[in-house]
Formats: structure tokens, sequence, C-alpha cells
């Protein structure tokens, strides 16, 4: 308990310092052809990274007190769904969505995204849910494996797997086919994504010497991502039902683990 007492408020001091280096490294971006896309894609890639290694240390959630856990819910001191919700929200509200809407509000306005209040708010909604997706599988892990290490390991090598999968530096298209499927497991794909398409759909990029311009709806469907306005939020309910699918097993798991006195 001391120890989340002295983390608490150290947190949106840390969220606000890393979040004015990043609005530093992608101060407001340019609309010049060719660099205003890749840089656009890149500041969003780096975004959804953050948000899922940010959260890695979630993991200790629930092996930091194991052994306790496992004592006092066989002595019947509190029922398994009850620990289970009182951990989740506890750590969720103060250690990952309130920092989270303070490093959007920064980023976004420094980074130089459309200055548009609806896209702003689905810039937010997308990052709160990246982190809410990479804070449940170290929930997960946390309440399957009883070593910090083994679970730490298992996080960082998934959300590995995930941004390999993501689309930027893969081409999906060229790998065989019995591994294409690895892209719908991946939040990173989603998170980029519907960034992605929050943001170039629509834009206009012109090169000033050549006069060349390119449209950020023609990147989108040359990178194959849906862009229409179901492709917009088909990304957020995968998220969605990502969140669901591995709350629930990390609550299943944590059910599962023997209780002795």
């Amino acid at each position: 308990m001391k120890d989340l007492q002295l983390s608490v408020p150290r947190q949106p001091l840390v969220t606000v310092v890393f979040a004015l280096i990043v609005g530093g490294l992608f101060w407001q971006l340019d609309n010049s052809e060719g660099s205003g896309i890749q840089n656009r894609v890149g500041a969003s890639f780096f975004l959804v990274t953050n948000m899922l290694f940010a959260n890695a240390a979630a993991t200790e959630l629930f092996i930091s007190e194991r052994v306790i856990f496992i004592h006092e819910s066989a002595s019947g001191y509190y029922r398994v769904s009850t620990y289970f919700l009182a951990k989740v929200f506890c750590d969720l509200l103060p250690m990952r969505l309130i920092p989270t809407v303070i490093y959007c509000g920064i980023t976004y306005w420094m980074i130089g995204f459309v200055q548009d209040a609806a896209k702003f708010f689905f810039f937010a909604l997308t990052l709160l849910l990246t982190t809410l997706a990479g804070t449940s599988i170290t929930f997960f892990y946390g309440a399957t494996v009883g070593n910090s290490t083994l679970a730490n390991l298992a996080t960082t090598m998934s959300f590995v797997v995930m941004l390999i999968f993501g689309g930027l530096f893969l081409n999906i298209n060229t790998l065989p086919t019995w591994l294409q499927w690895l892209q719908y497991i991946s939040f990173a794909r989603y998170g980029l994504n519907a960034l992605s398409v929050n943001e170039l759909k629509g834009l206009v990029f012109e090169d000033e010497l050549t006069g060349r311009i390119e449209n950020g709806t023609d990147y989108l469907q040359e990178q194959g991502i849906r862009h229409d306005e179901w492709g917009l939020w088909q990304n957020c309910v995968a998220l969605a039902a990502y969140i669901i699918i591995l709350m629930t097993l990390a609550y299943v798991q944590l059910r599962r683990i023997p209780k002795t006195k």
C-alpha cells in the first residue's frame, strides 16, 4: 500500500515529462508530400508502442500479493470476484487511464495532428483502448504465472510480436498465408490503423518543389487499411473485444489458483 501511495502522485508528473519529450520530437508536423505522411505514421506508431510498454509493469498487480491472496481468499475473507474488481479498478484509474488522458492532451496538439475536436476525442479513445488492451494482457500473465520474471518475459514477447505484425515494419500480404492470421491478434495493428484513418483520411500533402500532391486516403488504400466509417470504428471494437476477453481470462486464472489456508 505504501508503494502505491508513493507512485500515484508521481505518475502524472512522469507522464507530463514524457509527453513533452514526445511532443518536442514530433513538434508541429507539416503537410509536405512524403515526409508529412511518414512522420504522422511514425508518430502514431510511437504513441501506440508507448501505450503498450508503459503498462508492462502491471504484471506485478496480482503477483506481488499472490501468497496473501491465496491465504485470505481460502480463509473466506473475500470473494475472488471482489478482489479482482477492486485491484483492477484501483489500478486502472490512477495508473492507466488518467495518465493516458493527460498524455493525449499534451501530445496531440504539440505534434500538430488535425485541429479538430472530434478527431482529438477519437485519438484519445483509441489510445485509451490500446492502454487497456495492453494492460489486460499483463493482468492475464500476472494472474497465470506466479513468477515476475516469466510474466514480464511473456508480456514483452507478446508486445514484440504484436508490433512486428502491426503493419508498419512488415507488409502482411507478403507473408505466407499460415502466418498472416497473426495480424488479427495485434493490438498495435488495430491502434495504428485507427490513428492512421483518423488522421490521414482526406488530408492533402503537397511537395512545394515539385508541386506533387498526395492524398492521405490514397496512402490508406495502398496499405490495405479500410477507411470507411465502419473501418474507422472496427479497430476500436476489436480492441474492446480483446479487453473483455483477456480481462475475463485473467479472472478465470485467478479462480483456478489452488487455495490453501
